[in-house]
């Protein structure tokens, strides 16, 4: 949100507080029906269920089913449990077929159970069809309101069939084509068959080279699909290639925040937090936190177990301890550039796993240059410190070697994680920090034992 925003959402709320003390609507209305429905939806996502109720019921329809379709999921499920099971219904029958299951998904598992059978026959079956697929799939995110013709259908037949089915469908900039048996055969764009003659036939304007992902893909993998084709909408088919949806790039924005927020929670050492930082309960912050944090603890108390058992090195040159935070940090910083930058990599495509011995010698030339770098840097510093040669020397080595550890464990990891179904991600910056101050307490102590 820019600045301008924030003070407009500001004013609005300064405006509209006094009236949500109590039954006011038609000062409620008469604020906020000449507004965007983002901008209400803004404001409401500030504000607790009960007064975003009162919002709701204020305003005409179908501003407040514009305003609900903006509002931050979490906002939505709150608000459900303040309307009436009447109003609920409405709602969701009016939703797209992919935010209804979206929303649905979020809500109780006996509430759901309890509404079906108040919905339209059509829109219960469908919603029973999409919560078949998986939460993270491309069948949980796309829709089915999209707009299809037959491939024997002439330009003016399909324009006609376009002015019946338009009203309901998500978008008809692109038409699909399908056979008798709903098999995707084709694209058109909307374009191209205003464009052409009406007696003209749609299978022989249609483009035959599409791009489709399987309903039962992951979602990531369908972002990539939409970063690569830079595409606007992207068919769904399913294992016999015929056609049950369509996603839409503005649903696969969310995709992305959601993939890219899970991404840096994880890489931060955090289990993913689907709420927004403020309104998520503390206590759960609290416990995603705690657990990666106890597990980093127990990881961290290995590097008391290894001074333990250089104790005797570091009574021969105490000197050797002043440059221990130095080795264990620049190696914990190299290993979470390197993880970062992998992992990032992974997750957009620039790298997969036939490019594992390609990375390893990459990161671990890179390892060597910035090692030799640092190294003697830090010989450097340690003379003028006064500190004995062969200290500086064990400083000097001892950098070389926990760069080049940092910037291979923190590259190979996370590709080991892929090679296995795991989310890279989990091989969090902290967590190769943790590994590799453990392997460069190691690396430090055996080279000032050589030395000295």
């Amino acid at each position: 949100m820019s600045i301008t925003d924030e003070i407009s959402t500001s004013s609005l709320l300064e405006r509209i507080k006094p009236f949500l003390e109590g039954y006011h609507p038609v000062e409620i209305k008469d604020i906020l029906e000449n507004e965007h429905p983002e901008n209400i939806a803004e404001l409401m996502n500030r504000l607790n269920s009960a007064q975003n109720a009162e919002i709701f019921h204020a305003l005409p329809h179908p501003l407040n089913f514009q305003v609900f379709e903006c509002l931050e999921i979490e906002a939505q499920v709150s608000m459900l449990k303040k309307l009436n099971w009447r109003e609920t219904v409405k709602l969701l029958e009016e939703l797209s077929s992919d935010d209804r299951v979206d929303l649905i998904h979020k809500l109780p598992e006996q509430t759901v159970e309890s509404l079906l059978p108040l919905m339209a026959q059509a829109e219960r079956e469908e919603v029973r069809k999409l919560l078949q697929y998986g939460e993270n799939t491309a069948g949980a995110i796309m829709t089915t309101e999209y707009a299809a013709i037959p491939s024997n259908f002439s330009v003016s037949e399909s324009l006609l069939h376009l002015r019946k089915i338009a009203p309901n469908s998500e978008t008809i900039l692109y038409l699909y084509v399908v056979d008798h048996e709903r098999k995707l055969i084709g694209t058109l764009s909307l374009k191209d068959l205003v464009l052409s003659k009406p007696y003209e036939i749609i299978s022989d304007i249609m483009t035959k080279d599409i791009v489709t992902v399987d309903v039962l893909i992951d979602q990531e993998e369908v972002v990539k699909q939409f970063a690569k084709f830079d595409l606007f909408a992207l068919p769904v088919v399913d294992s016999d290639h015929k056609l049950v949806g369509i996603i839409t790039h503005d649903d696969i924005l969310d995709v992305a925040v959601e993939e890219q927020t899970e991404d840096v929670h994880r890489l931060g050492a955090l289990e993913p937090v689907e709420a927004p930082y403020l309104k998520a309960k503390f206590f759960q912050l609290a416990k995603n936190r705690g657990l990666w944090l106890l597990f980093l603890f127990f990881g961290v108390s290995f590097t008391g177990t290894a001074l333990r058992h250089f104790e005797a090195t570091m009574e021969h040159a105490m000197s050797l301890v002043y440059f221990l935070p130095l080795i264990v940090s620049t190696g914990g910083n190299s290993g979470s550039q390197s993880v970062t930058l992998i992992t990032r990599a992974l997750a957009v495509g620039d790298v997969t796993m036939k490019d594992f011995f390609r990375v390893a010698w990459r990161e671990s030339a890179i390892g060597i240059s910035l090692g030799l770098f640092l190294g003697i840097i830090g010989w450097v510093f340690a003379y003028f410190w006064g500190t004995p040669f062969m200290v500086c020397s064990a400083v000097g080595i001892a950098l070389l070697g926990v760069v080049i550890a940092g910037c291979m464990i923190g590259a190979i990891l996370p590709m080991l994680l892929k090679s296995i179904g795991l989310d890279p991600a989990i091989m969090s910056s902290p967590l190769v920090a943790s590994i590799v101050d453990v392997i460069g307490i190691v690396i430090y102590f055996n080279v000032a034992s050589l030395l000295l």
